[in-house]
Parts: structure tokens; sequence; C-alpha cells
């Protein structure tokens, strides 16, 4: 668990909130009135519309999908906590992969959505002249500046007015196949500039807190050496906790612990480099390693049990005794079929067969020196 600046992390997204809320929604083609042509209610602002993405249905075609909604709701479950767990770290970066995926999906990504609008429009010279109005297809959003004019001229007909300043042509696109030179994913529609803009854009927003979160002081964290007990489950029952489970393949990967050129990994260096990592535990982990394991507080071995507020522990560091065999076969039991599959030519030169070979160092020693002993 990690203490973070909570606060600036809310101003982050306050701001980003008031940048695409009700106030500015006279820049981005809100009115608050009804759809003209169909009557129904249209966004109520670019932010509320980011935060529905990919929830409901667009009436285009585009079914519910995992959109930048998703991104925003989990940017504000985590922002709304006094602390992160590794996890919500984890689905930041999850995010920011959404986030890549929608904007290369045509079906997703908001440039790409079809409108049918006026694409052309001339306002009559005299009383018995009627406007010129062309309709056609564009992407992205469905004022265009045509369809602007047009609006403006139809209010100012009944003595109104529309609350709308002029759309920038890069809102739309059209393509070839409706008789324009545009594309797919070249419009810069609102919704476009809110979700991926370089600026004021939920994937700014998404990065910034990211940066906020990496390098955190972990907090809950007591440095304690566990010494995993002899049994026939201990290290199947291990290999069941989240966190050490990615730490013991993250340790595999690396490919200090093997001896040069081999496929042997050393245990004293597995053990050193899994001691090294701290991960984070759920109550349940914490029963796991109540039934399983003992600790070392200031040199003194102490059930874990018997350590003040011991269930509100948080996150844990672990180390196995040189002689314990539990390592070896918690390796196997995260590990699995990979032990038999692993590539290691990239980490150590090997180029033989594929697969790791488990090795204690130590035990080698005392047989070469008891055959140096014996001659």
């Amino acid at each position: 668990m990690f203490e973070w600046d909570k606060k600036q992390a809310v101003n982050l997204l306050e701001k980003y909130k008031k940048f695409w809320g009700p106030s500015e929604n006279a820049k981005y083609g809100i009115t608050g009135k009804p759809d003209a042509h169909t009557g129904k209610t249209n966004a109520k602002s670019v932010y509320l519309t980011v935060k529905n993405h990919g929830k409901t249905t667009l009436g285009r075609g585009v079914r519910a999908f995992l959109g930048a909604g998703s991104v925003l709701d989990t940017l504000e479950e985590i922002i709304a906590q006094k602390e992160f767990l590794e996890t919500d770290l984890e689905d930041i970066e999850d995010s920011l992969e959404r986030l890549k995926t929608i904007e290369s999906s045509k079906r997703q990504n908001p440039a790409n959505i079809n409108f049918r609008t006026i694409i052309s429009f001339k306002a009559p010279k005299g009383e018995e002249e009627e406007p010129f109005i062309e309709r056609g297809v564009v992407l992205g959003h469905f004022l265009t500046p045509a369809y602007w004019e047009f609006r403006r001229w139809s209010a100012q007909q009944s003595g109104g007015s529309f609350p709308s300043a002029k759309p920038d042509p890069s809102w739309t696109a059209r393509p070839e196949k409706a008789g324009g030179s545009g594309s797919a994913f070249t419009a810069r529609p609102p919704l476009w500039q809110a979700i991926f803009g370089s600026e004021n854009s939920l994937r700014k927003l998404t990065m910034d807190i990211m940066a906020l979160m990496q390098g955190q002081t972990p907090v809950g964290t007591i440095p304690i050496e566990i010494n995993a007990n002899l049994g026939p489950k201990t290290a199947t029952n291990l290999s069941t906790i989240a966190g050490l489970n990615k730490a013991v393949k993250e340790v595999m990967a690396d490919g200090s612990i093997y001896g040069k050129n081999t496929k042997v990994a050393i245990k004293s260096r597995i053990n050193t480099a899994l001691s090294n990592k701290v991960f984070s535990v759920s109550a349940s982990d914490m029963r796991i390693l109540v039934e399983n394991c003992t600790i070392r507080i200031d040199g003194e071995r102490v059930e874990l049990d018997e350590v003040l507020n011991y269930d509100k522990i948080t996150s844990v560091s672990i180390k196995f005794p040189s002689s314990n065999k539990t390592l070896n076969s918690l390796v196997r039991a995260v590990m699995g079929e990979e032990m038999q599959t692993y590539d290691l030519s990239n980490l150590t030169g090997w180029q033989g067969s594929a697969g790791i070979t488990l090795k204690q160092v130590e035990a080698i020693k005392a047989v070469s020196d008891l055959i140096k002993v014996l001659k």
C-alpha cells in the first residue's frame, strides 16, 4: 500500500472536469437543447460524454464496449482513495493500453462516428427564395460550419439565437465515398480532443496520475523475513498469493540469477533477488502466511499472529532459509509447465534445450569439498 498526494490528484481531475464541463458548452457545440430533427436530448457536456463513452448504444450501429468511460471510472475510484495499492497502478497502466486500443479502433474512436448533416448552406437573398441546403455524411461531429450557419439563420427567423460558437472545420472529415477528400481517423471533434488530445485530455490526465503514483513510499510495510516452514502443501499455498506469484515470475525473468551460458537457476541468487521484492498482501494472503510461515523481528523468531496488528500488514518481503527445499517447490508451483518450456537464450546465452534447472550452489560446493577430502 502506498501514500500519495491525493490533493494534487483531485486537483488534476477537477481541472479536467472544468475544462470539458458545462460552463464551456458553447465552445463545443453543446446548446442544452434537444436535437433539432429527432427531438432527443443532446449531450449535457463533453465531460459527461467522455464518462458515457462505451457505456451506451450510440444509435449508429455501435454497441456498448469498454470505452473511455471505463478509464475515467478507474481514475475516479483510485483518486477517491487516501492510499493506493500496486494493483491500482497496474490498473492505470492497463487504462493507457485501453486508450491505445480505442484510438486504433475504427468502431470505437470518436473521430470515426458517422453523421448525416448539413454540409452546405446558403441563406435566401429574398423573402420569396428558399435556403439552399445540401446534406451529406461526415465523420467526427454533426456540427459542421454549414450546419452552424443554418441553425443560426433558422433561429434568427424566429427572433432567437443559436448559443454555440462556430465550429472548427477540423471537427469533421468528409470521407471520399461520400464525395469528400477526408478519411477515417482524421477528424478532431471535441470528444476526440477530450480523450486523446496532447493537452487537457483523458490520456494526459491518466499519465499525470500515473506519474504521481510512481515512486511513492510504501506504507504498512514491516521489514520482516518470512521463513517458510517445510511441508508438502506449503509451496502450493504460497503460490496462490498474487503478489508473491508475480514476484517469483519477475525474479525468474532476471538473467542474473542464472549461471552464465547455462539454464541453471542458482538457488541462493533466487533467494537474494526474491528477498529484495516487496509485495502487497490481502487479508486472505495473511491467513495463508499465518498458517505456513514464521517471521524474524530484530533477530528474534516470532509467530506471525503474535505480531501486533499483524492483520493490518499490507505488504511484506519474503526470504527462505538456504537449506529449505520449499523455495524450489514454490518456483515449480508458480512456473508450472514453463519449467520445461522457458526460453533462456536471451537471458543467459544458453543455446541448448528450453526449460529451467534449479540448483543449490551451496550443496554443489559441499559435495565438491567432500570429494576433495576423500581424495
